[in-house]
C-alpha cells in the first residue's frame, strides 16, 4: 500500500496521483448499478445527466472517462467546452434537477466502487484518517479550484464512504 504524506492529507489530483490514482472517478474500475455496468465512476456519473436512452448509450460507449465527461458538456457552456457535447447535437438539455441529484449521484457511483471493488476499497481504508483531496485547480466544486478554497466534495464523499466501510466491513466480503 502507497504511504500517507506526512501531512496526512492525499492530493489525488496531481500530487499524490501516482500513489493514489485509484481515488479518482476516471479509474478503471466497472460498476454495476440498477444491472447497468458502467466502465467507471465517471461514465456512470455523467449518464445520469439524462434519461434518454441514446445519450446513456453514447456515453457508456466513450472510450475513456474523460471523453464521457465531454459529451456530457452543457450546451450552453462555453464552445471550447460544448464542442463535443451529445446535448449541443441534439438540441436538448440535461435533466433540469441535475444541480440538486448530483451530489447523491456520486455518492451512490462511489459507493459502488469501493464495495465492487475489494481491492479498492482495501486501498481506501488504508489511507486511515487522511484527509483525501482532489487539488484539482479547475473544478472548486469537486475539488479545490484555483484558490485551494473550493468545495472538494469528492474527496469528502470519498471520506464518507471510507468511513461507511470501516463500520461496515462486512460490505466487502
Amino acid at each position: 500500500m502507497p504511504e500517507i504524506p506526512l501531512d496526512r492529507r492525499i492530493l489525488y489530483f496531481s500530487r499524490d496521483r501516482g500513489e493514489f490514482g485509484f481515488l479518482s472517478h476516471f479509474w478503471p474500475a466497472p460498476i454495476v448499478i440498477d444491472n447497468e455496468e458502467w466502465p467507471t465512476v465517471e461514465h456512470y456519473y455523467q449518464a445520469q445527466k439524462s434519461a434518454d436512452p441514446g445519450y446513456r448509450e453514447a456515453i457508456r460507449q466513450a472510450a475513456t472517462p474523460a471523453k464521457a465527461k465531454r459529451l456530457a458538456a452543457q450546451p450552453h457552456a462555453p464552445r471550447r467546452i460544448s464542442h463535443h457535447s451529445w446535448f449541443r447535437a441534439n438540441e436538448t438539455l440535461p435533466r433540469e434537477d441535475w444541480f440538486e441529484v448530483k451530489l447523491d449521484i456520486m455518492r451512490r457511483a462511489d459507493c459502488a466502487k469501493f464495495i465492487q471493488n475489494p481491492e479498492l476499497a482495501a486501498a481506501l481504508l488504508a489511507t486511515e484518517d487522511a484527509e483525501l483531496i482532489e487539488d484539482s485547480p479547475f473544478d472548486p466544486y469537486w475539488g479545490i479550484g484555483r484558490d485551494g478554497r473550493g468545495l472538494n466534495w469528492a474527496g469528502r464523499v470519498l471520506m464518507e464512504v471510507r468511513q461507511k466501510l470501516a463500520v461496515n466491513r462486512s460490505d466487502l466480503r
